[in-house]
């Protein structure tokens, strides 16, 4: 026969690693996302586009007409601009994106204070995922790439 504190403890552990489960797949899905972020920005009155991935890198930088009204110095310093301010709202992006998972992580017991058949499920925290070097326009859902020939007009 079980004892009711005993019946209480499993019934409390079994929450608990309901709770951890839940907060690992919340976790795979908020770090995918995390990952799959972009930004753009422009400048020089719509001719410089530049379009980030979530590590800030350079996925695509479109010049649009009236480019050679500018000096090569004027296209190099304003490309660098556009990515900077691309690179920062991307990271304001995912700062916002990954303010639950902080939340999340800091209602969650520390390794310590875990039974020692709990420490098993760190095995099955998700590997941060790599951002994508390829522009968005050029991704689709079977993973292959296609050249796109595209001009930003904005």
């Amino acid at each position: 026969m079980i004892r009711p504190e005993n019946q209480r403890t499993a019934s409390d552990a079994i929450d608990f690693i309901d709770a951890v489960v839940g907060a690992l797949g919340k976790m795979t899905d908020i770090r995918s996302a995390s990952a799959a972020l972009t930004a753009s920005a422009t400048v020089e009155y719509g001719r410089i586009t530049v379009v980030v991935n979530a590590s800030g890198s350079i996925m695509e930088t479109v010049y649009a007409e009236g480019i050679d009204e500018l000096s090569y110095g004027q296209i190099a310093r304003a490309t660098v601009q556009a990515a900077q301010t691309a690179a920062a709202e991307v990271e304001r992006k995912k700062k916002e994106l990954l303010g639950p998972l902080s939340a999340m992580r800091m209602g969650l017991p520390s390794m310590m204070e875990l039974p020692e058949e709990l420490v098993a499920l760190r095995a099955q925290l998700p590997e941060p995922t790599r951002a994508p070097l390829t522009p968005p326009a050029e991704r689709d859902a079977g993973g292959s790439r296609g050249k796109s020939n595209r001009i930003l007009d904005r």
